[in-house]
Parts: structure tokens; C-alpha cells; sequence
């Protein structure tokens, strides 16, 4: 699989590289959702449960849905193929999963497995990767080194550096783990992007990513890739400084548009705007196919009150790619900036053509019908959002006020007080009733939510005061302000 930087930078919907499981799970679970009988095989069993479980360990570590799944699907195979030794050995991983089984047990019972022969070199690698999840590093090794000794199959061998780079990872041993990465690449059947982009998404977030990233920068100064992964890692673990010099080595040593993007992107975090636009300019430069560059650079534009260029670069990116929803959202965005409003409709109802509107592109709406006098269809659009995400305050905020803009106080009040059913003592709803209250003249509830919001807390004053000046005229406003002050 070839990384692109779009891979690099977007934590929030990987895939993990399932693959052939994404299907077979989907399959599964619709059959499950029908009640279907289900028939698989022996290896699909096994795939379904490595997949559930590596999802609950690796992704979500509380995730215990799919711990149960885990556990429903290891029982029907188990029904269904009572003599596999893989499924029975599953089996009893998932008693020791569930609490079932004491460590010392499952060791035991595994202990008493003879060591598999090479003909069973498939049953070899679930046992290690039991012991591997249980912390038996060693038993782990001494399987893969057995397997390693027999076999002179190529693709065999590289597979079993690949579990014992990963199984390195687990021990935090990064010199082997370099090590283990080399001789795959000496195999010469991937190649150092597709390889280090493997090692990063395995070792992201944790203690291993630098130091490995910095010994193979070492061993392989002229790599791109190296050096790419290395600043991605440093920037993972908040060593910006270093980030930012392990991209510009990688920008100079290769003329290819990723390091140029991420160098941009850390440069837009630490505030180095101009330079940030050059890198992008320049990527762009060297590939002028990449939409989401041209995105990113109207997302810049935009921030800096570039509206015109901003524009320029959005329309860009919608001619790359006319369902990308983020450079739609952009262009809404500047136009209503621009005081276009209906053109900033009309490109919300083109991201709604695509799929389901995002929050930020809903409040867009509404603020956009609020400006053309529909303030029903506003109201409509925060309903509608408040159905879907009850526990927004962005949306109870906005919503409550529409009112105020309204001069409706009251209405206006009741909205952020039925937020405050759901989002109990939220300070934000409480500090805004206040104002509300305020703006209404009912100056002793007004002081009475403000004295309740800053006593769930105190440091979201300055939000109260900046909704409206005003509030400093008086007195009792003023007192808690100046305790404030005092007491910091």
C-alpha cells in the first residue's frame, strides 16, 4: 500500500489495513443484523476474531463491544469446527481475555503444547502471538527463530522479520527493530515508503516511533521516507523543533511534494503562516493533481483574512475534485464572509448532495438563513442538529442565540435552559443565561447565573464579558470581575 501524507496527518479515520477483513466482517455482522444461518470456514473464524481483538487492544483499549464480539465469534466457530486446534487454542486466549483464566493457567495449559513442527507453522505464529499478547516475549521469540532456521522460503522469512520487528516493538527494543526493518528491505520486495509507513502506523503513539525513526534516518540518510517519518514521530511526541528540522533535511534531500506539505503543515501550528503558504506553493508546483493541497492552502488563506485567494484556491480544489466536502465547506465559508449568502447556500446544499451536512457546515446554514431573513428555516436547521447532537453546546449556544438576536431574552433563555437539562452545569449555558437575563433587565437573575456559572467555573468569565461589554456597567458585575483579578 503506498502512503500519501493525506495518510500521515489524518488520525481520526484509519483504516488500519484490514483489508479482506473489513469485508468479511461486514459480512458477518449483516448476516448477524438478519439472522441469517451462519456457515464459515475455519480461517474465516480466525480472521474475524483476530480482528475484533486486535481492534479492542490496539484502537479502542476499553472498547469491550468488541471483546464480546470477539467472544461470540471464537463460541460459533468452536460449535461449528470442534476439532481445530487453531479455534480451540483462540478459545483459550479468550477465557484469559475475559478473566476467565488466570495468566498462569493459560502459560500453563500452553506449556504443555509440543513445539509445533514446521508443518505447523501457521499454529506457531497464533501460539506467538499469544505469548506476545501476554507479555511471554521470549517463548514468542524462540518460536520465530525455530521457524526462521527451518524454512529457506523467501516470503516466509520476510514475513517473519515483519513479526519480529513487531514483537521488538513490544519489548521497546528499537535497535533490533532497525534491524529486523533492514533485512525485510534486503528482501527487496517493498520498498522504504510502503515499509516505514507500515512501522509508523504500528508504532504511532508510542515509545519505540522516535528512537527506531532516528536509527533508520541514520542508517539511511538520503532516504525520504526516513526522514519524513522521522518528523512525523517528533511532531507525534511534541518535539516541534526537531520536527520542523527533520522535514526541511527531507525537503532538501528529495524533490517530492510530501515533505514540503508537512513541513507546511507544522509551520501553519507554530505560526510561520508566510513560509508555510511557500510550501505549499511550491508542492503545488511539483504536483498539481493533489485537491486537498489546494484546500489547505484556502484553509490558510482564509484564517489570515485572505478571503479573494482563499477563494482562488478553494475553486481549485473543487475543480480537482467536486465532492470534496472540506473545499465546499471553504468556499461557503469565505462567501458568507463576503456577505454572499445564498452562494454560500448553494454550496452547503452541494456537500449535502454528497452526504450528511457536518455540524460546522449545519451552523453555517443557519447563520446564513439568519442573514436572509429565514428565520424559520434557521430554527428548522438547529432542531434538526439538536436531534442529532444533543450534547453540543456549540448548537444550544448558537441556537439560544438566534433568539437574543431577536431580542426575544425569554425564548432565548429558554433554549439555553433546556441545553441545561441535558448538559448539566454546563458553564458556558449558564454564563450565556446570564447574559440573557441581563440583556432582559432582570438584573438579580442575571447575577444569580453568573455567581452559579463562576462557581462552576471561574476561568470562562472572560466568555461572559465578551458576549456583551456592556455587563461592566454594573456594579455586582463588576465585583466578581475584581475578585477574579485578586485572586488569580
Amino acid at each position: 500500500m503506498m502512503w500519501s501524507m493525506e495518510d500521515f496527518f489524518n488520525s481520526e479515520e484509519e483504516d488500519w489495513e484490514w483489508g479482506d477483513e473489513i469485508e468479511l466482517v461486514a459480512r458477518y455482522e449483516n448476516m448477524l443484523r438478519n439472522r441469517q444461518s451462519i456457515f464459515l470456514s475455519v480461517d474465516d473464524y480466525e480472521q474475524l476474531y483476530l480482528y475484533y481483538m486486535s481492534v479492542f487492544e490496539v484502537v479502542f483499549p476499553t472498547y469491550d463491544e468488541h471483546l464480546k464480539k470477539g467472544g461470540t465469534v471464537i463460541r460459533a466457530g468452536i460449535a461449528q469446527y470442534p476439532d481445530s486446534e487453531i479455534l480451540q487454542l483462540l478459545q483459550e486466549y479468550h477465557l484469559y481475555k475475559e478473566n476467565r483464566m488466570s495468566k498462569k493457567m493459560l502459560i500453563s495449559k500452553l506449556a504443555r503444547i509440543p513445539f509445533p513442527d514446521y508443518e505447523k507453522e501457521h499454529f506457531s505464529h497464533i501460539l506467538a502471538y499469544i505469548y506476545r499478547q501476554i507479555g511471554e516475549r521470549k517463548k514468542a521469540f524462540a518460536l520465530f527463530a525455530s521457524m526462521l532456521e527451518k524454512t529457506d522460503d523467501e516470503e516466509d522469512r520476510e514475513a517473519l522479520y515483519y513479526d519480529m520487528m513487531f514483537l521488538y516493538e513490544n519489548a521497546e527494543n528499537a535497535p533490533q527493530a532497525a534491524e529486523c526493518c533492514e533485512k525485510i528491505l534486503k528482501f527487496g520486495n517493498t520498498n522504504q515508503e510502503v515499509l516505514f509507513g507500515d512501522m509508523y502506523w504500528h508504532f504511532l503513539y508510542k515509545p519505540i516511533a522516535v528512537p527506531v525513526f532516528e536509527l533508520l534516518a541514520k542508517q539511511y540518510a538520503l532516504s525520504m521516507p526516513a526522514w519524513l517519518y522521522l518528523g512525523k514521530s517528533y511532531f507525534d511526541t511534541l518535539m516541534m523543533e526537531e520536527s520542523v528540522q527533520a522535514f526541511r533535511y527531507a525537503v532538501a534531500i528529495s524533490d517530492h511534494p510530501l515533505p514540503l506539505v508537512s513541513l507546511g503543515r507544522i509551520l501553519v501550528v507554530l505560526g510561520e503562516v508566510q513560509e508555510a503558504i511557500e510550501c505549499f506553493e511550491e508542492a503545488i508546483r511539483l504536483e498539481p493533481r493533489w485537491g486537498y493541497v489546494y484546500t489547505e492552502m484556502g484553509e490558510i488563506l482564509f484564517d489570515t483574512d485572505d478571503a479573494e485567494r482563499a477563494m482562488y484556491f478553494f475553486s481549485l480544489a473543487i475543480d480537482a475534485d467536486p465532492n470534496d466536502a472540506d473545499a465546499l465547506l471553504g468556499m461557503a465559508l469565505v462567501l458568507s464572509s463576503l456577505e454572499r449568502y445564498e452562494d454560500s447556500i448553494a454550496y452547503i446544499m452541494r456537500i449535502k448532495k454528497i452526504n450528511e451536512l457536518p455540524i460546522e457546515a449545519s451552523l453555517l446554514l443557519a447563520d446564513n438563513y439568519i442573514e436572509t431573513d429565514r428565520g424559520e428555516d434557521a430554527v428548522t436547521v438547529f432542531q434538526q442538529l439538536l436531534k442529532q447532537y444533543p450534547e453540543d453546546v456549540d448548537v444550544w449556544l448558537s441556537y439560544s442565540n438566534y433568539y437574543a438576536m431577536e431580542e426575544d431574552f425569554q425564548q432565548a433563555c429558554a433554549v439555553a435552559k433546556q441545553g441545561l437539562t441535558v448538559l448539566e452545569d454546563d458553564p458556558f449555558l449558564l454564563y450565556r443565561i446570564a447574559n440573557y437575563c441581563l440583556l432582559d433587565g432582570d438584573i438579580p437573575q442575571g447575577i444569580a447565573y453568573l455567581r452559579l456559572a463562576y462557581h462552576t467555573n471561574a476561568d470562562y468569565v472572560c466568555v461572559f464579558v465578551d458576549y456583551d461589554e456592556d455587563v461592566l456597567k454594573i456594579p455586582e458585575v463588576v465585583e466578581i470581575i475584581e475578585y477574579k483579578i485578586n485572586n488569580k
